[in-house]
């Protein structure tokens, strides 16, 4: 685990391969505060939750370990550490503590705007027929449904990530998903004053219809979303073909495009939106709608096909969003 051979660490002080939690530079002023010395030095087993171990090529990892004296006639004459890598359990730790932010904020809200809205039509305060009634009537049933699509988004990434998700993969044309996409948004980019521009083309796929579909509607919406208003958004689809030097394993790949002339993403969060609950900005959850799962949930399903997702941007002119399938379905 630690990449030593035996004869490396053999009569070398226990800092090579230790560094206290406090204090990275441990030396031999120091080196009496670390749990396993003091186990030589009080005959008394020291139990430590977190800590870090480091590697002969000077990575490190946080481990559990726990240092038990070896006492012969009262004598303490060493010590056993045994020790545990815990980088699964710290993953799964920050996972619990996004999932617990998630319910007091995510769901907190809406939970809370749907409960003030049926409570003031319960008691009476409002008429249901009332423009006031009819607005609040229409603020519960827009948090129910961003509580719904939460809901959703969280058991498709789980499904994703999980493996648990099938995938049903047939032939399909690039024409045939992207004029569904276009006719799923098409009333928000109305409603946005967005034109939409599209150039399907008949290219032969091995997909998941819905999936890419889901893939494609999700990029367009937010396409949609973060535009200006008469602005423009383009969907466009390219068939690469391997260069003629290239490896004989490569096969043709299809290649979407989204673009937009929208506000862009600044170049520190070019790769931070790909992960869960993350949005260029704070405050888009509320402003824009949507969840901030949707982009982690697009890039899945398109690595689940075989391909890639990625964007290129520049603030105050736009982004592209690309992916590329391949033509060949990709056993999951």
């Amino acid at each position: 685990m630690l990449g030593y051979e035996p004869e490396e660490i053999i009569n070398q002080p226990i800092n090579i391969i230790l560094q206290n939690s406090q204090n990275n530079n441990l030396n031999n002023d120091n080196i009496n505060e670390v749990p396993i010395y003091k186990s030589l030095e009080d005959g008394t087993v020291h139990h430590i939750n977190h800590a870090i171990f480091y590697r002969k090529d000077g990575s490190y990892f946080p481990v559990e370990y726990i240092s038990t004296p070896i006492i012969e006639f009262g004598t303490t004459i060493g010590a056993v550490i045994t020790f545990k890598d815990i980088t699964e359990r710290k993953a799964i730790e920050k996972m619990k503590n996004e999932f617990i932010s998630i319910v007091s904020h995510e769901l907190r809200t809406p939970l809370t705007s749907i409960y003030g809205a049926l409570n003031l039509l319960a008691t009476g305060l409002l008429e249901p027929e009332s423009p006031k009634g009819k607005r609040v009537i229409q603020i519960a049933s827009e948090n129910s449904e961003r509580l719904v699509m939460l809901v959703n988004d969280i058991l498709d990434l789980e499904r994703l990530e999980s493996g648990k998700m099938k995938f049903i993969k047939q032939q399909w044309l690039a024409s045939d998903v992207m004029t569904a996409a276009v006719e799923l948004v098409q009333n928000m980019a109305n409603k946005a004053n967005i034109k939409l521009l599209f150039s399907p083309a008949a290219i032969p796929l091995e997909i998941d219809r819905d999936r890419i579909i889901q893939v494609l509607t999700n990029l367009l919406s937010n396409a949609i979303k973060f535009s200006s208003p008469n602005s423009t958004v383009w969907l466009n689809v390219q068939l690469q073909t391997p260069e003629l030097d290239s490896s004989p394993e490569k096969s043709p790949t299809v290649l979407f495009i989204i673009k937009d002339q929208g506000r862009g993403i600044p170049s520190d969060k070019i790769e931070s939106i790909f992960d869960r609950f993350q949005q260029v900005d704070a405050s888009d959850s509320r402003k824009k709608g949507g969840t901030g799962l949707g982009l982690p949930i697009c890039r899945s399903i398109v690595q689940q096909h075989g391909g890639n997702l990625w964007v290129e941007s520049n603030l105050d002119r736009g982004s592209i969003f690309y992916f590329t399938l391949p033509q060949q379905a990709v056993e999951n």
